[in-house]
């Protein structure tokens, strides 16, 4: 089964920096309410069958999945995820405006276990490549930090 490692740009606005890992604006995800709630988003669908996931990262600007859907299309589930983790953390930090995610997301498909492994090394190195910590597992919001069964 082909596996869909989506990338998620968050929250909304225009860094395009070629290095999200190392932008310092829009770091609304740094917030432990809203990464505590994007957590509880993503274990949620794991544990409704909707999503197998692999490997995750919470990022202070942007989140990193890579998943399997196993309901619905890739589109209507991010499209799902991001409006209801997006509403839970514009009340949450009382956000001024409503939008909270960038419109576009970025997917790529894995089709091989070489390619998974690189994928999920790569999403596990974030936190490392931003200078957050000095080892992956230190990061408090990564799929390795909890069970996702």
């Amino acid at each position: 089964m082909a596996r869909q490692p989506a990338h998620c740009d968050c929250p909304d606005g225009n860094n395009r920096r070629p290095r999200l890992d190392r932008a310092n604006e829009n770091t609304l995800l740094s917030t432990p309410q809203v990464a505590d709630t994007v957590m509880e988003a993503i274990q949620h669908r794991v544990q409704i069958n909707r999503w197998q996931v692999f490997e995750f990262v919470i990022m202070p600007n942007h989140v990193h999945l890579f998943l399997s859907v196993l309901q619905g299309t890739l589109k209507e589930s991010i499209e799902d995820f991001k409006r209801w983790t997006g509403h839970q953390a514009s009340t949450r930090i009382k956000l001024p405006r409503n939008r909270f995610w960038q419109d576009e997301w970025f997917d790529h498909w894995s089709r091989s276990d070489e390619q998974d492994e690189r994928i999920m090394k790569y999403i596990q190195n974030n936190p490392v490549a931003a200078n957050l910590v000095r080892v992956f597992r230190e990061w408090k919001y990564g799929g390795w930090s909890r069970s996702l069964k």
